[in-house]
């Protein structure tokens, strides 16, 4: 089932985030592309209609939970998430399974 790993976060060190965005972009991509999945939201914008806003909100669609967790896991990647990780604060992961319409039958 298709599944979608999500992180919001705020960028605490914007010098060092830049190693991470644009510099580390390649292999963000490479990686997400390797587990199946496609990165279908990555901005700063949007409309906070309620509740508190972070600065980056991003959306990967990937085929199931588990190509979710293996991009997440994946050594590839492990330099790239360091530096996201030690550049950012207020950092919310999760993984959730596309809804699907229960049959009304």
């Amino acid at each position: 089932m298709t599944a979608y790993l999500i992180v919001t976060y705020d960028i605490a060190d914007a010098e060092h985030y830049a190693q991470y965005n644009p510099g580390l972009n390649h292999v963000t991509a490479q990686t997400i592309a390797k587990h199946g999945g496609e990165l279908i939201v990555a901005t700063n914008g949007g409309i906070q209609l309620n509740g508190h806003g972070v600065e980056m909100k991003v959306v990967i669609e990937f085929p199931n939970r588990d190509a979710a967790l293996a991009w997440h896991d994946d050594p590839e990647y492990a330099e790239a998430k360091a530096i996201r990780m030690a550049s950012t604060k207020n950092v919310n992961t999760m993984i959730v399974d596309k809804f699907v319409l229960p049959n009304a039958s």
